[in-house]
């Protein structure tokens, strides 16, 4: 008994102990559903954006006189850093203002702190250019995508209104932990505007001058300030000047020599408005405030959507009617409806699995081999949430490239076994010995296939490597899962199921299996009567999937299907944007 056990193989022992192998299993599916809903997911992989836009603001400078006074030294001083990839790195100057895309080498993985020597270098370099330049801004965050973008509209409430909500509505999202970076567009100041009637003002024998001085002088410009003295410094604090259109219109701009005061209200109109902007956003064509939301790096954006969407539909009914909160864009949703899609793909895949299986073997045999792929997914997916690997694009993009090859190292394995068993060898030892004898070569052919993706990561750079990175992973995992599947459960899953080899008919019928087998050793047989042909069409293929490979378009990013488009409008500068 125990020189049985010394020679018993792996095969051969999960035959035995099969219990502790449907055990662990079972549990590891168990593991694998618990994982899909609690694993991380997102659209895409993360990935370094290496690029960056420097902007300077001159107002009154032509885009000539941008070009030769600010781009041309900017771009000599952004070029001084070994770390920016000139050939890639271009400007583009209008009137008053020039973009500079500056683009990274690929190598730079560490980018966070370059744009901080950067930053720092450009506020110092600042003080060469000419005076007229106000501003100079390095922005770099551009791989902080939005997940949701919610607008909060109204047709009657104002801007302070919608604003006094949106924070409210913000302090709410800031309790969600996965919630990141939160910023606020759309939002107009109202002013107090003076309309000066000049008629009245020469008849006190005022300009405009005077005016401005006098209402300079009566605290239109007031700052912050203190008391010292011996024994103590007690500070002033000035929150605003004039508070209300009353406070304005009461400033006192002349006294005559007889003591009367001319106040501002009697020889200008004072209004509370908003300024002519040049920007605004409105949706349903009511004016808005738009929210973005980002999530917190390895989060499940899924979970936070979901979250999100609580918080808002609480937070809605607590406001009034006149207010409504959209949601423009959803990428949680996106996510989840991909993740929808493939277990609907996998669905598909089982029954195409159990039809096609059908067409040629017995009902029983089409489920044991259907039955692997619902296992060896979902023991993948816990591997991939034990390993931290999210779900995305890409991971997605492997499990379904990967569904038709999971079921072929079982197909491999119980046909071995049909025919073990029409030898008249035990349904024990056919199990055995079937999958013994194919190990070696369903081994190597998921060694073969992983391998081939490993390349991906030395040969690509930059962001594509970084896409890339989980793909070539998730590929050998779902492939080792499928292998361990196949040599170990599969074994007993044929022994206890499939009981009696296939049944041969003495009568001829129509079998498709026999009519696709004949034509198949008949094309096989022509062509090892014709070597040369047969060669000379295989290697005129291959180079004519080189050419048409080269013919492809080719793009990082898949195509994201959205509900929505856009589209921009350029005017020439100056034009009302109403």
């Amino acid at each position: 008994m125990d020189k049985n056990n010394k020679k018993r193989n792996a095969v051969e022992w999960a035959m035995h102990y099969r219990q502790i192998i449907i055990l662990v299993v079972c549990c590891l599916v168990a593991f694998g559903i618990y994982s899909l809903p609690e694993m991380r997911k997102n659209e895409f992989p993360d990935f370094t954006i290496r690029q960056g836009v420097v902007v300077a603001v001159a107002p009154g400078y032509t885009a000539e006189d941008m070009m030769e006074k600010v781009t041309k030294p900017l771009e000599e001083y952004i070029f001084t850093y070994k770390e920016v990839r000139k050939e890639k790195t271009f400007s583009k100057s209008k009137d008053g203002i020039v973009y500079i895309q500056v683009q990274l080498n690929d190598e730079l993985n560490n980018k966070d702190e370059f744009w901080s020597k950067f930053k720092h270098g450009i506020s110092v370099f600042k003080a060469q250019l000419p005076s007229g330049v106000l501003a100079l801004q390095v922005m770099d965050d551009f791989g902080d995508t939005s997940a949701l973008l919610i607008t909060m509209e109204s047709e009657n409430k104002t801007y302070r209104e919608l604003d006094t909500y949106m924070e409210q509505l913000q302090n709410r999202l800031r309790r969600i932990s996965s919630v990141g970076r939160m910023s606020v567009s759309g939002l107009q100041k109202e002013q107090i505007s003076i309309y000066i009637d000049n008629d009245r003002l020469s008849q006190y024998g005022l300009n405009e001058q005077t005016l401005a001085l006098s209402l300079m002088q009566k605290g239109f410009v007031t700052s912050d300030g203190r008391i010292k003295t011996g024994n103590y410094v007690q500070p002033v604090y000035v929150s605003r000047s004039l508070n209300t259109v009353f406070d304005v219109q009461q400033q006192i701009v002349y006294t005559d020599p007889q003591g009367n005061n001319i106040r501002l209200k009697d020889i200008a109109r004072v209004v509370k408005e908003y300024p002519e902007t040049d920007s605004y956003i409105t949706n349903n064509g009511h004016k808005c405030l738009l929210l973005s939301v980002e999530m917190k790096k390895g989060q499940n954006i899924v979970k936070m959507g979901e979250a999100v969407n609580e918080t808002i539909s609480t937070f809605q009914q607590e406001l009034p009617e006149d207010v409504t909160i959209f949601r423009i864009t959803d990428q949680s949703q996106v996510v989840d409806n991909s993740v929808k899609n493939f277990l609907r793909e996998l669905v598909i895949a089982i029954v195409a699995v159990i039809a096609v299986v059908m067409l040629l073997l017995p009902i029983r045999v089409a489920l044991v081999a259907a039955s692997t792929i619902p296992i060896t997914i979902f023991i993948s997916l816990g591997l991939f949430h034990a390993f931290n690997i999210e779900l995305n694009t890409v991971t997605l993009a492997a499990l379904i490239v990967t569904l038709g090859m999971i079921v072929d190292n079982s197909i491999v394995i119980i046909d071995s076994y049909l025919e073990k068993l029409g030898e008249g060898t035990s349904r024990w030892h056919a199990s055995i010995i079937s999958t013994t004898h194919f190990f070696k070569s369903i081994f190597s052919a998921t060694l073969a296939i992983s391998i081939t993706f490993f390349p991906f990561l030395m040969t690509t750079t930059g962001m594509i490597n970084d896409f890339l990175q989980s793909f070539p992973w998730a590929i050998t995992i779902v492939l080792g899962v499928s292998l361990l599947v196949a040599t170990l459960l599969v074994p007993f899953l044929q022994f206890f199921f499939i009981r009696k080899p296939m049944e041969k008919k003495e009568q001829k019928s129509f079998s498709f299996l026999d009519l696709l087998q004949h034509y198949y050793n008949r094309l096989f047989d022509c062509c090892f009567s014709h070597p040369k042909i047969t060669v000379g069409i295989g290697l005129c293929s291959v180079i004519a999937g080189i050419l048409l490979m080269a013919k492809l378009p080719q793009q990082l990013m898949p195509y994201a299907d959205r509900n929505q488009f856009a589209v921009e409008i350029y005017l020439p500068t100056g034009t009302d944007v109403k």
